[in-house]
């Protein structure tokens, strides 16, 4: 959370992160809080939790999306963990795939 100045008053606003913003309604749905109790406990406007709940809340990140959304990021992480691995084999197989000095290729014009 930080402050900045916003508009010709000079009023200093505080810019909230977006995982602020969503532990803050996180608050509301599980703890069963209401929004101005969990604004008096952040220091937070009630109006602008219920802002943010509807720009967060339950319409914006269901259950089963959450999950999927898991189940993404998982498979990707594989993903990624096999393709480091391939990339280290290949990197440390390059050495031995140059010719050595002694040896000739077969397919050159030479003899």
């Amino acid at each position: 959370m930080t402050k900045r100045p916003v508009g010709n008053a000079g009023k200093v606003y505080k810019k909230y992160t977006e995982e602020f913003r969503r532990d803050a309604i996180r608050m509301i749905g599980t703890e069963g809080l209401t929004t101005a109790e969990v604004g008096r406990r952040l220091g937070v406007n009630s109006n602008l939790l219920r802002k943010w709940r509807q720009t967060y809340g339950k319409k914006s990140e269901t259950p089963a999306a959450q999950s999927d959304l898991e189940a993404e990021l998982r498979r990707r992480r594989d993903e990624n963990r096999r393709l480091l691995m391939e990339r280290e084999i290949l990197k440390n197989q390059r050495p031995s795939l140059r010719p050595k000095r002694t040896e000739r290729s077969v397919h050159s014009g030479s003899s």
